[in-house]
């Protein structure tokens, strides 16, 4: 009897710092929870500059597919002008060719790993780093194709009203 009285006491004198230590590991498991989701923010926010928020979508329209209807080009986001482009992923360019007006910019974003360069038929960038852009305004129509500097297979095409 002595010795479960004798083993109660103790363990009743434990209890508050076993509170204590219950109450901090609470405590630290919300502060790092905070913080990763203050870094996850972070990330996200320095990582994701991809302009699809406030881009215009333009589509090739292919009077074979619509049947008739009536499709017009939506223009997403604010009302200032938008960046029109295309996305630079291996040589490989999205979307592959766009229409647009005399005296209109087009970006092209380098989403690859390695700096790019294009060429086009009266254009060359440069060397284009990874996550950055170059953008041209075109003033006369025409059909202009473009490739990467190393490789000729993957071409894309500006057409110019």
């Amino acid at each position: 009897m002595k010795l479960v009285r004798s083993v109660i006491i103790k363990t009743l004198a434990l209890l508050p710092i076993i509170k204590f230590l219950l109450n901090t590991m609470r405590t630290l498991f919300k502060l790092v929870l905070l913080a990763a989701l203050i870094y996850g923010g972070w990330y996200v926010w320095k990582n994701y500059d991809i302009p699809g928020w406030y881009k215009t979508v333009r589509q090739e329209i292919n009077a074979k597919n619509t049947k008739g209807a009536l499709i017009l080009p939506k223009r997403i986001g604010s009302s200032q002008k938008d960046p029109i482009g295309f996305y630079i992923n291996g040589c490989n360019f999205s979307p592959s060719s766009i229409t647009i007006n005399k005296g209109e910019k087009i970006t092209w974003y380098n989403k690859d790993s390695v700096d790019r360069q294009i060429i086009g038929d009266v254009f060359d960038s440069g060397l284009i780093n990874p996550n950055k852009s170059y953008s041209k305004i075109f003033y006369e129509s025409g059909t202009f194709e473009f490739g990467c500097s190393d490789e000729t297979a993957n071409k894309g095409q500006i057409i110019v009203r």
